[in-house]
């Protein structure tokens, strides 16, 4: 199933004056979950299905970054086959080497953390535009989230499909500002 992006929100645009944060999130995004504690409880209800996911300050509690406040902590996807719910078990259990989820865990740990998911069959490149988008908004991904150098170029730069819809953005390789969007 495609993920459907509200065609009025601005999405890729980068609103003047605004910051990409969890209230955005859910305009954005259609089918956006309600925020939920954190917790064994949630991660056991959590559903099973691929998707993407998105885990912000409890009370939207917002927090300064190069350009703006958000509130939003880290932006990720899965695809898959334990869905979301197996994803996110990770992080309330990392392995040994699973640095991301040590990130989150010891976050998760030290201040009060809510998530939300949309369930969409293409989630990582849900994910890539999320990304695209708080990195427009605020010059840098969200706090937890660290890219390769490949992963940020292509949250950056490359076109990104959505099942029969192609959305393509290209962005001025000096500045990072949008040039041009198509949709088709």
């Amino acid at each position: 199933m495609a993920q459907a992006i509200e065609p009025t929100s601005g999405f890729g645009e980068g609103k003047a004056g605004a910051n990409m944060d969890s209230k955005q999130v859910s305009q954005i995004c259609k089918g956006v979950s309600e925020w939920h504690p954190f917790n064994e409880e949630t991660v056991k209800s959590a559903p099973k299905q691929s998707g993407i996911y998105i885990f912000h300050m409890a009370q939207s509690k917002c927090f300064g970054r190069l350009k703006g406040e958000t509130d939003i902590l880290y932006i990720g996807s899965t695809e898959g086959k334990h869905g979301l719910r197996g994803r996110l078990q990770q992080y309330l259990h990392p392995g040994p080497t699973q640095w991301t989820n040590k990130r989150i865990h010891a976050m998760a740990k030290k201040y009060d953390m809510e998530i939300a998911w949309c369930l969409c069959g293409e989630a990582s490149n849900l994910e890539l535009q999320l990304l695209r988008r708080y990195f427009e908004d605020h010059d840098e991904l969200p706090p937890l989230n660290h890219a390769s150098k490949k992963l940020l170029k292509k949250a950056l730069t490359e076109t990104i499909v959505l099942k029969d819809t192609m959305i393509l953005e290209v962005f001025d390789k000096k500045d990072g500002n949008l040039i041009s969007r198509t949709e088709g």
